[in-house]
């Protein structure tokens, strides 16, 4: 595995690939872009970085294919949807109806969960002052 770093003023690119001529690539676009440092390095890396790359691969909507749709409502809606066929195609393996009940609750809040997660943390980035009224200092009842 290879993994190109690139530090710009305010934030670091990350990319990891499984192909050398790839991350030379990507090393050269991040090059083009003016960073203030660009790190290639070559190596094992282990199980965990794996997994969180797996894991954002798929459910990280600004990295699955699901992030070229401009509406986090409509990406939720696609996410539920996928959701659900799984939790159908597990409990038909199962062979339990009563298993796709479970599992289809427990998708649903969970992506649920996911979604209102990201969509307060954009918020926050987007719009900080949205939340100016929850906070000490403003009026609220432990001044």
């Amino acid at each position: 595995m290879y993994r190109v770093s690139g530090y710009f003023k305010n934030h670091k690119v990350v990319e990891i690939f499984h192909n050398v001529y790839d991350a030379i690539e990507f090393k050269d676009i991040v090059d083009a872009n003016y960073p203030l440092k660009v790190t290639f390095e070559k190596g094992v890396y282990p199980m965990r970085t794996f997994i969180v790359n797996a894991w954002n691969t798929i459910m990280d909507h600004n990295m699955n294919p699901l992030s070229n749709i401009p509406d986090l409502g409509v990406r939720h809606v696609v996410m539920q949807g996928l959701a659900w066929m799984w939790c159908i195609i597990f409990s038909m393996s199962v062979g339990s109806i009563t298993v796709f009940g479970v599992s289809a609750v427990a998708h649903a809040l969970f992506i649920a969960g996911v979604v209102l997660t990201v969509g307060t943390f954009e918020t926050a980035r987007r719009r900080p002052t949205y939340f100016g009224g929850l906070g000490r200092g403003n009026g609220g009842e432990h001044e």
